[in-house]
């Protein structure tokens, strides 16, 4: 019986041997299997968070340089309003200085040459000379000036001063008026005075 005893005893150990390898053999695997699942969602994890920090990146600069965009859109808004501010009260100024201007002697002198400088560019016997309601107390020396027969007519459309004359035979209109004059200056005032708006 001994004998007996100690093969079953020996068996017992052999199994109890290869259950303890077989265990030891799957606790191996599984760790391996474990570990290999966890380095794949590590990996995928990376992967992912990797995705969702670039698009986040892409959206925050996409939405700075909206930002700047707007901010920059703003900013040339309100200097062209300020631009144009300053201009407006720049003419203005320039304005109430003609008006003054119209009630000196120099303006009756200024009204002749401009009849003058008119008579030679338009030689003709049908030349009306339009001039502001205020100028019309001028006229005879107006007439005076241009040297031939003219007709001076009052115009609503002049507002600073000076004379328009125009004549139908030759088909021809000459400007001395002291609005167009202000009016070129506009132009010489969007270009020199250094208040563009670009970009």
């Amino acid at each position: 019986m001994p004998e007996t005893a100690s093969k079953t005893d020996n068996f017992l150990k052999a199994i109890e041997k290869y259950a303890e390898e077989q265990r030891t053999k799957i606790q191996s695997e599984a760790e391996s299997f474990k570990e290999n699942e966890l380095n794949k969602a590590e990996e995928e994890g990376l992967r992912e968070a990797y995705v969702l920090i670039q698009k986040e990146m892409s959206d925050i600069n996409t939405e700075i340089a909206s930002e700047l965009s707007r901010a920059e859109s703003s900013s040339r808004k309100k200097i062209f309003v300020r631009r144009q501010e300053i201009e407006q009260e720049v003419f203005q100024d320039a304005g109430k200085k003609l008006l003054g201007f119209t009630k000196t002697d120099k303006y009756v002198s200024f009204l002749e040459k401009s009849a003058k400088a008119i008579a030679a560019l338009l030689d003709a016997d049908d030349v009306v000379l339009l001039i502001r309601k205020e100028d019309t107390k001028f006229a005879d020396r107006i007439r005076k000036a241009f040297g031939r027969k003219c007709k001076c007519e009052p115009t609503d459309e002049i507002t600073f001063g000076g004379m328009m004359g125009m004549s139908r035979s030759l088909g021809r209109v000459a400007d001395e008026t002291l609005d167009s004059r202000l009016q070129m200056q506009h132009e010489w005032f969007y270009e020199n005075s250094g208040l563009k708006v670009t970009g």
